[in-house]
């Protein structure tokens, strides 16, 4: 495995994959906003994926409000918020959109020298939770600004 794997190089990574895949797959223009302050969602979709290989572990939280969430599940779909007919339909795009930004993440590591392999997203819905690093995980909240809407990606990441 190659050392020279840090958190500042993932940051990096994650914050140019996340633009492509808003881009790419949304048509939505997502911009990093270092040093704002953590948004507070009064109802909250996340979309979380793990990774594990022999020298690598951890997982990706994608966090967006209940209303963007609709927002980029309409987008992806190619319809309006409006005729989003089910909960689950958001749950799934919140699910593939996590999917994505961690399979890239994947695959930068791999290509790194730290082979791994993801899980299947799951989905959290929520006003007030938490999501705590277990021990000797280094953990990174990148802040994205999308029109008038803030979201998260939060990795959680150890190396050995």
């Amino acid at each position: 495995m190659s050392h020279t794997i840090q958190l500042p190089a993932v940051s990096e990574f994650m914050t140019r994959h996340l633009v492509d895949v808003f881009e790419t797959m949304l048509s939505m223009k997502a911009v990093r906003a270092p040093g704002a302050a953590l948004p507070h969602f009064d109802g909250r979709v996340t979309g979380s994926v793990g990774f594990a290989g022999e020298h690598v572990t951890g997982a990706v939280y994608l966090h967006l409000s209940a209303p963007f969430a609709s927002q980029v599940a309409a987008a992806m779909l190619g319809i309006t918020p409006e005729e989003i007919s089910a909960e689950n339909e958001v749950n799934d795009v919140v699910g593939e959109a996590t999917n994505m930004i961690t399979g890239g993440l994947k695959s930068w590591l791999c290509d790194q020298g730290a082979d791994c392999a993801v899980s299947t997203p799951a989905i959290i819905r929520g006003t007030a939770f938490a999501i705590e690093p277990m021990p000797e995980v280094e953990r990174e909240c990148l802040l994205f600004d999308c029109g008038n809407n803030r979201m998260v990606v939060e990795i959680h990441i150890k190396l050995s």
